[in-house]
């Protein structure tokens, strides 16, 4: 992963879960990665594991859902590495709910965490990566739910992933003439915090084994997915959406997988 070696990552939510495990990823592979994260405990140890394995990495807090954190983010990444070529931008505070069952305000954060903040990342982010050697990155991480299939009770999380979506088809064609390319990586059931917390880590393993491919995903399999689009490989590539979930959004009722996760978001919406 030489092609990686001293280039500027930006990672929103890079502090535990899935954004962690694609931070650690672009760091094994030498690139300087930034952290950007709301909950410091977390991010910092995500820092400290890479600096253990030896990978250059820095930390700076911002909630995505204000845009002048999105812009001191940048700020951050280019006083720290005098550059940024990709950014990823994993972060999202969306909530579980249909309608009648989220209110006004966790609606407003489920979308300004997702395509507003992708928006404001872009816009900041723009005058660096266009001049990005091999080319600057912008990688969305999506979801299944609200693109390619619906899930029951999870209304606002499908509306503000669809919204990220619309902004990498529309935004690719805004930035394609300054070397920019922008897409979407669209996972599917992937053994990340948050699954474990919905689905605890029977249910995890219970719907895993739903998934056409036999298992749930990991935050390796998401990076890898990273890794090709940030590459110069990629550099053809642009207003895509690749979906990563093993084969779930090609048979979406198979198996019980429904009745699954059903079971535990009705449940947490009683507690």
């Amino acid at each position: 992963m030489a092609e990686f070696a001293d280039r500027g990552v930006i990672v929103t939510g890079g502090g535990r879960g899935l954004g962690r495990g694609i931070a650690e990823a672009f760091a094994d592979a030498g690139a300087k990665v930034m952290i950007g994260a709301r909950t410091m405990s977390y991010a910092e140890e995500a820092r400290e594991a890479i600096r253990k394995r030896g990978g250059r990495v820095e930390l700076c807090q911002i909630d995505v859902k204000k845009r002048a954190d999105c812009e001191r983010l940048v700020g951050a990444t280019v006083a720290a590495f005098n550059r940024v070529d990709v950014v990823i931008h994993c972060a999202a505070d969306i909530p579980h709910g249909g309608v009648g069952h989220v209110t006004d305000a966790a609606l407003e954060d489920g979308i300004a965490s997702t395509a507003k903040a992708a928006w404001w990342l872009l816009e900041a982010a723009r005058p660096h990566l266009s001049g990005a050697p091999g080319g600057g990155r912008f990688i969305a991480i999506g979801s299944i739910n609200g693109t390619t299939t619906v899930v029951p009770n999870m209304t606002a999380y499908g509306m503000a992933k669809a919204a990220l979506d619309a902004f990498v088809r529309g935004a690719a064609l805004d930035v394609v003439a300054e070397n920019i390319t922008v897409n979407a990586i669209l996972p599917g059931l992937v053994a990340s915090d948050r699954a474990k917390a919905v689905l605890g880590e029977e249910g995890l393993k219970t719907y895993g084994a739903t998934v056409p491919v036999g298992r749930a995903g990991t935050p390796e399999d998401i990076a890898f997915g990273c890794f090709f689009l940030a590459s110069p490989r990629a550099g053809y590539i642009t207003g895509t959406s690749i979906r990563m979930d093993g084969g779930s959004s090609l048979a979406p009722g198979s198996r019980g997988r429904g009745d699954i996760l059903q079971e535990r978001l009705k449940s947490q919406m009683t507690q």
